[in-house]
């Protein structure tokens, strides 16, 4: 009669726990589905996420871009390749200011320092950040040593910052400070910092 009970207590066990199993699959689906799913204005379901529908909370990254490095006409023009394009009379010339893609890189960087700094010192903010649409702001300071100041500042905010150094290997100076990342963080401790900045 013991065996009898022990063997029903393990198939109870048994069914209770592929249940739970079962059940644990099937919400976890579910909610990745209906996170992905926004309905449009006429009613259908759409596959295509909204990005305004991920946008919660109050964490964003700052992307600080020093607009103080002048590029002279080579490196405009080696811009100019990477585009595609070449100055010629009978073309007109980019819609795109031949510098961009570089500083395109150098926030892509940027972004990517920030995005690894913050996994190891605080993976619970990364992923509340991730989770809320990655929001990114870029602005601007006008010399190197404004850079420097606002990281020092951001550093004994407690902010977690990414610099950013050129290589060298164009007509920017070796190790010239470009870029700087400010977060991902709370947003009114991140503006106490940067809010006074123009957007780029």
């Amino acid at each position: 009669m013991w065996e009898g009970n022990t063997l029903s207590s393990a198939v109870t066990t048994a069914c209770a726990a592929g249940c739970g199993i079962i059940l644990g699959i099937f919400v976890s689906n579910w909610r990745k589905k209906t996170a992905m799913k926004s309905i449009s204005s006429n009613g259908r379901i759409s596959e295509e996420g909204v990005f305004s529908d991920f946008v919660q909370g109050d964490l964003k990254m700052v992307l600080v871009v020093q607009n103080g490095l002048k590029m002279g006409k080579g490196k405009m023009a080696a811009q100019e390749n990477a585009l595609g394009t070449k100055r010629e009379s009978s073309k007109p010339k980019p819609q795109v200011p031949p510098k961009l893609p570089h500083l395109y890189s150098l926030c892509a960087h940027a972004s990517v320092m920030a995005y690894q700094h913050c996994s190891i010192k605080n993976p619970r903010l990364l992923k509340e950040w991730l989770r809320s649409g990655q929001r990114k702001v870029v602005v601007k300071v006008d010399s190197e040593e404004a850079l420097m100041e606002l990281a020092a500042k951001a550093r004994n905010a407690g902010l977690i910052i990414s610099l950013v150094c050129d290589a060298g290997r164009t007509q920017i100076p070796s190790g010239s400070r470009t870029v700087l990342a400010v977060g991902p963080g709370p947003e009114q401790s991140i503006d106490k910092i940067t809010g006074h900045l123009k957007l780029l």
